[in-house]
């Protein structure tokens, strides 16, 4: 079974439940993402009547300028040509909030029976080059990067040591994006599932195409996910990198990237990269065949 609403009802349903667990930035981003899409698909009693032929349209006119990022019409004269990248993101948006909408329940009763863009595609705009550093640039940092210290605040002050060792290693052994590193919980480790070192459970907010994977650990990532419950043991939804300020929060990936830079500059590393990179040959991970891996993705705009 399922609600009966119109798209602006399980926008505000979104924006209600899942928003406010979001950065203030993303929130408003969420605020013009509903302004638009609730324009574009005015008129429609049923979600899961979107067809094709309608998200071609909109691809088509959000490409052309033909309507502004509100979801207005903009007059001929006016209209520049808006860059693959912005309409990809709208895009992504609404998968996102229907493959939310499919998994939410109260009740019993699913928000909605199925994502119905599931397999419809977007524009995509290929990622700036971008330099990835070597082995011997990641083994360096990684040398020091266990006296690279926090302050917790969590009832008495105290310095102890940051996570930024733990999450070299998890960057450098799944190729995954520092932000959804950050987001990851207890909940989501599968230690004795999956592959001979457990795996991960990569949560769909969390991934770029906007879908849930499991994904093996490798020996490495094995021993930081160890060291972790060693240091911090935790369980259900408690997150694994807490904010040193508040351990009901997850850590951004803005305080890991200011430990990334202390790091270089321990290590004496001091040109800028926007990522550590290896390949990776363990099984069920992205390998050397594919591309090589980019594993610590901090200039790139985080997702909803």
């Amino acid at each position: 079974m399922h609600f009966k609403l119109d798209p602006r009802g399980v926008f505000a349903l979104y924006v209600q439940h899942r928003s406010p667990r979001k950065k203030s930035a993303s929130q408003k981003s969420d605020e013009r993402k509903v302004e638009m899409w609730t324009r574009v698909l005015r008129g429609l009693k049923d979600p899961h009547t979107i067809s094709l032929g309608e998200w071609e349209r909109f691809i088509a006119a959000r490409k052309c300028g033909e309507i502004d990022a509100r979801g207005n019409e903009v007059e001929s004269e006016k209209r520049r040509p808006v860059r693959d990248r912005a309409v990809e993101a709208d895009c992504k948006w609404l998968h996102w909030v229907f493959n939310w909408a499919s998994k939410w329940r109260t009740g019993g009763t699913y928000l909605m029976r199925e994502n119905p863009i599931r397999g419809f595609e977007g524009p995509t705009e290929k990622n700036p080059h971008r330099p990835v550093a070597t082995q011997d640039r990641f083994e360096d940092v990684r040398a020091v990067s266990d006296r690279v210290m926090m302050e917790t605040r969590w009832g008495k002050r105290q310095t102890v040591r940051s996570y930024l060792s733990e999450l070299l290693e998890i960057a450098n052994g799944t190729g995954r994006r520092i932000s959804a590193i950050c987001q990851l919980t207890f909940d989501d480790l599968q230690l004795d599932e999956g592959g001979p070192f457990g795996s991960i459970r990569w949560p769909a907010d969390t991934d770029k195409t906007g879908r849930e994977t499991v994904v093996p650990m490798s020996p490495g990532v094995r021993s930081a996910m160890d060291r972790i419950q060693n240091d911090r043991p935790g369980i259900g939804a408690v997150p694994l990198f807490p904010s040193p300020e508040d351990p009901q929060k997850h850590v951004t990936r803005h305080l890991a990237d200011k430990w990334l830079r202390k790091g270089e500059r321990m290590a004496k590393w001091h040109r800028r990269r926007a990522a550590f990179g290896t390949p990776t040959a363990a099984s069920g991970l992205r390998s050397e065949s594919t591309s090589q891996t980019l594993t610590w993705r901090l200039l790139v705009a985080g997702r909803p």
